[in-house]
């Protein structure tokens, strides 16, 4: 009688285990674009950081050019980031000159267009410790 018993669960054993636990849906693992540390990322030419540091490379140029009349930021085109001790901001960029001159108190903003237009390269800094910008370097031909 014990041997029947013990068969008698034996075969109730195996019966559970062919029907187990149906097959567990595993999740695809897949890669994704992690910025790399210290690397540089493309950034939103719209973002308001970029847009922010583009004009201030536009004030600076103004200020440091020689020329008589006002250029003012037309477009920015591309746009990287770099995360150091401070966030630096490779920015490309079309500039436009202006029909206001510089001796004039004109805003920029209400300044005609004229049809000179310069293709920059800025490169700009931010330092989150005392919110300042600053133009490390300014490129621009025609």
């Amino acid at each position: 009688m014990a041997l029947h018993i013990v068969v008698l669960l034996s075969m109730i054993s195996v019966f559970e285990l062919a029907l187990g636990e149906p097959p567990v849906e595993e999740e695809l693992i897949s890669t994704r674009n992690v910025p790399l540390l210290g690397g540089w990322n493309a950034m939103s030419p719209e973002s308001p950081e970029i847009q922010a540091a583009a004009k201030k490379a536009v004030e600076q140029f103004n200020t440091e050019s020689k020329a008589k009349k006002f250029f003012k930021l037309l477009d920015v085109s591309s746009a990287e980031t770099q995360v150091t001790n401070l966030i630096n901001y490779k920015i490309h960029a079309t500039i436009g000159k202006t029909k206001c001159r510089k001796t004039e108190n004109a805003d920029l903003e209400t300044c005609d267009m004229a049809k000179k237009r310069l293709q920059c390269h800025f490169h700009v800094q931010y330092n989150p410790r005392n919110e300042e910008l600053t133009v490390v370097a300014t490129s621009c031909k025609r």
